[in-house]
Order: C-alpha cells, then sequence, then structure tokens
C-alpha cells in the first residue's frame, strides 16, 4: 500500500530533485523511502515486493533514433507483474510502440499571449496539440520561420519523414 507519508517525500523529493538523464524513482511497498536511481533493474526485481516507478523522460537530450530504441526496451522491461509504472515523454512514437503495453494520458495546454498554460487534468489518449512551434511566436521569432517550421511538422505527421523544402540537388553530370 502507498501510504500518504510515501506521497509526501515523493513530492519532495521531485520538488527538490533535479531528475535527470537517465533516473526513475521507485517506491518499494513496505518501505518508508524511495530512491532516484539510474537502472530500474537495480530497484526492481522479479521477486521483489510491489513498486511504484516513475520515469521522467528516459534518455531526454540524446540521439532521437537511440532513444526512441533504447526507452522502448526500458518500459518494456518495466512492465511485468508487482510494478505500476507512470512515464513522461515527449517522444510521440512511444505512443505507438508501447500502446500494447501502456495506458496513454496527457494534459492539455492553451496559449494565451505570450503564455502557455496547462489546466494539469489528465486526458486519454495521444496528445493531439502541439506547442514547439506556437513557442516560437511566444518568443518572437520571424512568421517565416514559424510558417516554414510548421509546414515541415505536417509532412512529417503525414509522410513520416523529414523534409526541408529545398529541392534536391541535381546529380553530377545531370543538366
Amino acid at each position: 500500500t502507498i501510504t500518504k507519508n510515501h506521497l509526501e517525500k515523493l513530492r519532495e523529493a521531485v520538488v527538490s530533485a533535479d531528475v535527470g538523464l537517465s533516473d526513475v524513482i521507485i517506491v518499494v511497498e513496505g518501505s518508508e523511502e524511495f530512491t532516484l536511481t539510474e537502472s530500474p533493474d537495480d530497484a526492481v526485481e522479479a521477486d521483489s515486493a510491489p513498486v511504484l516507478c516513475f520515469v521522467d523522460e528516459v534518455l531526454r537530450g540524446t540521439n532521437t533514433v537511440e532513444r526512441i530504441a533504447a526507452s522502448t526496451q526500458v518500459l518494456k522491461s518495466l512492465h511485468r507483474p508487482g510494478v505500476l509504472c507512470f512515464a513522461a515523454t515527449h517522444d510521440i512514437e512511444l505512443t505507438r510502440l508501447l500502446e500494447a503495453d501502456y495506458d496513454n494520458y496527457h494534459f492539455e495546454e492553451r496559449v494565451e499571449g505570450d503564455d502557455i498554460r496547462f489546466n494539469y487534468q489528465l486526458q486519454p489518449g495521444p496528445a493531439g496539440t502541439r506547442n514547439a512551434i506556437r513557442l516560437l511566436g511566444v518568443i518572437g521569432y520571424d512568421e517565416k520561420i514559424i510558417r516554414e517550421a510548421d509546414r515541415m511538422a505536417e509532412e512529417f505527421l503525414r509522410t513520416g519523414e523529414w523534409s526541408t523544402g529545398r529541392s534536391p540537388e541535381p546529380a553530377e553530370g545531370a543538366g
């Protein structure tokens, strides 16, 4: 049973600690303590007591392709009996890759003037909004940059491939 004391200690840790590149917060049932660990397997064993696990942005700041592959495998390894895992990510690819193992929830935001506001109410399913390009406008970037970024994002969502919008260079000897 996760007690009020567990949740208060967890809140204090999250507020005061910088959960870093690969940190995971683990709470083990029957313990008054929790640990921050870089390897969930160090704290989560097949025969251990039930575990509540929070994973924040697995491997953030790393190469996209490897981050998606590694994050998928780390989170799949935590999907097992006795482990209740909450994972936060901005990697939309993980939504599809982990849909058989995890339920997906998101927060919704509203852009109000120069600010983005969240209501912090969980909504079912993957996020249907994006905000990075809207932030460009809030920060004051040129409208041309914003339009081109939006076009690139829309094209990627439609095709699954990135395009710069530039025409391909002619092959050597062509022309």
